[in-house]
């Protein structure tokens, strides 16, 4: 994740100072992950506590001029797209935290970012979302400082050692009859076309800004309170989907659905402050034969709405509880199915940053970014957040020829095409120029 403040950048050792003072009692800070010994089939991952760690060492910095809105950002989001591919080393805790400053004194109108990578087994996104906010000054509820519990500001509890999360409550089995079976999580989908021109050597990503209040009308594209982001997000996705590749009645393979997934986090309210991996996943075929953005935007509502697997994300767990049970041999297995490029090649986020104003050292925090590892070949990962009304978009894909800067581009077009769908947005906004 990756935070963009504008103003003076604060120092390196500044910066270290208060990783150390925020985060240095948390013990997830602390965690190395072990490989496992041979057979390898047969042997699990470990996490080993450790405590002579110095976590000033996990703090480095780099220069790069960071804009506003993604546009002329070639070094930046450079440095993104290598950051969102580059493992973290073996032997020390799997996070870093990057300080990315501007070459050049620009003053207190200049713009650097801090960028917050972890893998993904230590820590959630709402995880790096806490972690990150702890380090900020501000904040609705906030703070600053360092609990004697070793947790940061906010409330945010000293985690456990990461596990394979269970909500603490199930639905009544009269709610869940007909709904999605752990074993329906297996079939396969179809995958995303190939797209034609040369291969590129590295992962394909880009980030822009979304105009406020395109976003806030698309989502008036449905009648009563509106669509979720969710909604939006999913409907938009499969928009732009489909104008890059074609209706799927063109594609390559057998007719079935394409399968899209989102992230559900499964906290209880008394672990709200959790650190750690407490996520699962929903996977749901995208409208992507849907004619019309208003009509793909009121299926994914149906989808969201409705009975089905999108009310079930405890399918998924019961499926990785069962494998686990079996031993990592089943995990293994488990994870190559999903990783397949047929069952599930896009992943949809939506992050909701907590209401500021945050800062750090006087810098304002103006954007935040979102970045997460595509781990399936020839999938697409778009996620969406909202600070304060900034809504930040950022497309990452790992298909052999990338595609990612259309995939924005379109999914931009199909939340105007949503907005001017709606008479009081198109009215307001009939000046503009096009």
């Amino acid at each position: 994740m990756a935070l963009l403040f504008v103003g003076e950048p604060p120092s390196l050792d500044d910066l270290c100072a208060r990783v150390h003072d925020r985060w240095g009692a948390i013990p997830l800070m602390r965690r190395i992950l072990l490989r496992p010994g041979q057979p390898s089939w047969l042997r699990r991952h470990r996490w080993q506590q450790t405590e002579n760690i110095d976590l000033r060492a996990h703090v480095t910095e780099a220069c790069a001029e960071v804009p506003y809105d993604g546009t002329g950002a070639d070094a930046f989001t450079g440095l993104l797209a290598r950051l969102v591919a580059q493992p973290v080393p073996d032997g020390r805790p799997p996070w870093r935290l990057l300080l990315v400053r501007p070459g050049g004194d620009q003053g207190p109108q200049g713009r650097f970012a801090l960028i917050l990578a972890a893998h993904h087994a230590l820590m959630d996104g709402r995880s790096l979302e806490r972690l990150l906010s702890g380090l900020l000054d501000g904040g609705t509820g906030h703070d600053g400082g360092t609990g004697h519990d070793g947790s940061v500001h906010g409330g945010v509890r000293a985690a456990r050692t990461p596990r394979v999360a269970v909500p603490a409550h199930r639905m009544p089995d009269k709610q869940t009859e007909g709904v999605g079976r752990p074993l329906d999580a297996l079939r396969s989908g179809r995958a995303l076309p190939l797209p034609s021109g040369p291969p590129r050597p590295e992962r394909d990503f880009v980030w822009t800004g979304l105009d406020t209040d395109t976003v806030r009308g698309a989502r008036r594209a449905l009648p009563g309170l509106g669509a979720t982001l969710n909604e939006l997000v999913l409907a938009a996705s499969a928009g732009a989907l489909r104008a890059v590749h074609g209706t799927p009645d063109r594609w390559p393979g057998a007719a079935r659905p394409l399968y899209g997934m989102f992230s559900v986090d499964l906290r209880t309210p008394e672990q709200g402050e959790e650190l750690g991996n407490l996520l699962s996943v929903v996977r749901l075929p995208l409208p992507v034969a849907v004619e019309g953005p208003r009509e793909r935007l009121r299926a994914c509502r149906d989808l969201l709405t409705g009975p089905g697997p999108a009310h079930d994300a405890n399918a998924s767990m019961r499926l990785v509880d069962a494998a686990s049970r079996m031993g990592p041999w089943a995990l293994r297995l488990l994870i190559k199915r999903a990783s397949s490029p047929s069952w599930a090649p896009v992943t949809c986020t939506v992050i909701r940053w907590p209401r500021g104003p945050w800062s750090l050292d006087g810098a304002l925090l103006e954007r935040v970014l979102p970045l997460a590892p595509m781990q399936t070949p020839g999938a697409v990962r778009v996620a969406l957040t909202d600070y304060a009304r900034v809504f930040t978009l950022c497309v990452t894909g790992d298909p052999p020829r990338g595609h990612a800067r259309e995939l924005a581009d379109a999914f931009g077009r199909e939340l105007a095409a949503l907005a001017r769908s709606v008479p009081e947005f198109s009215a307001r906004h009939s000046d503009r120029p096009s």
